[in-house]
């Protein structure tokens, strides 16, 4: 599911909804930036709403986890992932296996030497370097979106060696069972979706735009 995330004024923060949403973790909006509570709540929102409406499941809130782990769901082995970039937000969820998604705001910082040489493969490198700059930035920036997405889906995160990881093979591999780059409908935003591990074979379901 991917959509704008709502200003600080519009956000509805009912306080008994919030420690319904979240459970567990609830005790994490204490430390939480208030700039960040309207994509924090937002998606959470989101995934409650797939869960409880979409698949029908029992909603117990989210296990307490330290920020910047992959969120977890009280008492369910169904699998989150949640990624923003500006005022826009992704989250998905799977009944089987594992899930990470991404979203980037193309920008300068993808096409930086340093970064390139922690992102690429030799072969992605010589694929960009051959590239227009407008169409290189961009490219790079999927590039990347790709590969943070499978990190957060098997929850290595950037302990990932991206530079040993090509896009090519992920797309190849078995245990791979779905590598998404959908359209975010925002020329400047790049979207990724991995699902892997333990999947039906068969791709997961389209991603829904809600705004």
């Amino acid at each position: 599911m991917m959509g704008r995330i709502p200003a600080r004024d519009d956000l509805d923060h009912d306080p008994e909804d919030a420690a319904h949403l979240l459970g567990a973790d609830a005790a994490a909006l204490g430390s939480l930036p208030e700039s960040r509570l309207p994509s924090y709540l937002t998606a959470r929102r989101w995934v409650r709403d797939i869960v409880t409406v979409r698949l029908r499941r029992a909603w117990r809130g989210f296990e307490a986890t330290p920020r910047g782990v992959k969120p977890r769901l009280e008492g369910s082995t169904l699998d989150v992932s949640i990624a923003h970039a500006g005022d826009r937000l992704v989250v998905g969820v799977v009944e089987h296996g594992l899930i990470g998604v991404d979203i980037e705001l193309v920008a300068p910082v993808f096409d930086q030497p340093a970064l390139v040489r922690r992102l690429c493969t030799p072969a992605e490198r010589r694929h960009a370097d051959g590239l227009e700059a407008a169409g290189r930035r961009a490219w790079l920036t999927q590039l990347w979106a790709v590969k943070e997405s499978y990190a957060k889906a098997v929850g290595a995160g950037l302990a990932l060696d991206f530079r040993q990881l090509a896009v090519a093979d992920l797309r190849r591999n078995d245990a791979v069972r779905g590598v998404l780059t959908p359209a975010s409908g925002v020329p400047h935003a790049r979207i990724a979706v991995s699902w892997v591990a333990a999947a039906p074979s068969r791709p997961p379901s389209s991603v829904r735009t809600t705004a």
